[in-house]
């Protein structure tokens, strides 16, 4: 997936420039990484059961590296009440990535969940910003056919348009839903064989695909556990823009990723690596919130 055109240094380079170089060989910035790895993460945050009622709140936290280097924390927030879901994503840079990006970012999923068909979106809402640009989402979907039916963008505060033709934005699901939705078919079935999404942010059009590659145990903070191994594939279709993807070559613009669960009914992600980087960039689980009731209260400022 990263090209640089020439012969890599065979000297491990100094953690400022891995940050640096990260942000500019990568295909997706890092911003778009973030969302990317965001979506995945929320594989296991599904309503885990066909009960009516209440689902506890689950609340998960990452930490997002490249080539060892720290550049993000991701805390993830899941709750289902009745039929009604919703997901909540904040995300910061830290360390150096956060002089040198100062990235901030929040989505918002919400929808309907029900047997056995699973979840349906109803609205996505995302902001962000960083040194360079500030960004404002709002997607609404029709329910029963996964059609766009109200889209606002903004960008640095002015009115924004998606690049994606609207002959595209029809029976799509926005990514936080698509991946709570192959989370309901992995619970349901054990298996991921034949699953695909239309997936439509606002600004970029994709299909995802997953299929379970098996189980093993896996070093995971520091512990040996047993784990289910996915392989995630996204191809990039429509909407991508200079700043964000450069244009796609033949064969690039596709992404693979690995993704460690938990081998327990609570199907909890516990690791998510590239498989097709230069270096490899990962997202593995906080320590504190490997215990039954997920991380305990984030700590205020």
């Amino acid at each position: 997936m990263l090209h640089t055109g020439r012969t890599p240094s065979l000297r491990r380079p100094p953690p400022g420039a891995r940050v640096r170089g990260w942000l500019g060989l990568a295909r997706v910035d890092l911003p778009a990484a973030l969302r990317l790895v965001i979506g995945v993460l929320l594989l296991a945050l599904g309503a885990a059961r066909a009960a009516a009622g209440s689902d506890e709140p689950i609340e998960l936290r990452y930490r997002f590296t490249w080539a060892g280097v720290p550049l993000a924390e991701l805390g993830i927030r899941h709750a289902t009440n009745s039929t009604v879901y919703q997901t909540e994503v904040a995300i910061r840079t830290i360390g150096l990535a956060d002089q040198l990006v100062g990235y901030r970012g929040y989505l918002h999923a919400t929808g309907q969940y029900e047997e056995p068909d699973g979840f349906s979106a109803s609205r996505f809402r995302s902001a962000s910003s960083s040194y360079r640009k500030s960004r404002r989402i709002l997607v609404r979907f029709d329910r029963e056919t996964g059609d766009v039916i109200e889209l606002e963008l903004t960008r640095r505060g002015e009115p924004d348009r998606s690049k994606v033709p609207e002959a595209l934005q029809k029976g799509v699901m926005d990514p936080l839903t698509a991946v709570l939705q192959m989370r309901h078919r992995l619970s349901a079935t054990g298996d991921l064989e034949g699953y695909t999404a239309a997936v439509f942010d606002g600004r970029r059009r994709f299909d995802a695909e997953a299929r379970v590659i098996g189980r093993h145990r896996a070093e995971i903070a520091g512990q040996a556990r047993p784990v289910i191994e996915l392989e995630i594939g996204l191809t990039w279709i429509a909407g991508a823009n200079a700043d964000d993807i450069d244009e796609a070559e033949a064969g690039e613009n596709r992404l693979r990723l690995k993704l460690l669960v938990s081998d327990d009914q609570r199907l909890i992600p516990l690791q998510l690596s590239t498989m097709d980087s230069l270096l490899t960039a990962t997202a593995e689980i906080m320590p504190e919130c490997l215990g039954p009731a997920g991380c305990p209260p984030a700590a205020s400022g």
